[in-house]
C-alpha cells in the first residue's frame, strides 16, 4: 500500500516552481512559422490573382488550406 503520511502538504496557493508561466519554445516558434505560411500562401494568392492568373491562385490556395488542414487535424 501506499502512505501519503510523508508527503509534504503544500500551503496557500503557492504553485509548484514554473508552472503556469514556462514557455516552450518549440510551440512559439510553430506558431511563427504557422503565421509566416499563411501570410506567404495569402500574399500569392493576391499576387497571383492581379497578375491574372486565377488557376494558380486557386492552387496555390487549396495547397495551403490541405497544408493547415493536415497541420490540425
Amino acid at each position: 500500500m501506499v502512505d501519503f503520511k510523508d508527503r509534504t502538504p503544500r500551503t496557500g496557493s503557492s504553485m509548484p516552481p514554473a508552472a503556469g508561466g514556462s514557455v516552450n519554445g518549440i510551440r512559439l516558434l510553430m506558431a511563427i512559422m504557422f503565421v509566416l505560411i499563411a501570410v506567404a500562401a495569402l500574399t500569392g494568392v493576391v499576387v497571383a490573382t492581379l497578375s491574372g492568373q486565377p488557376t494558380i491562385a486557386i492552387i496555390i490556395g487549396l495547397v495551403a488550406a490541405a497544408f493547415f488542414c493536415g497541420a490540425v487535424c
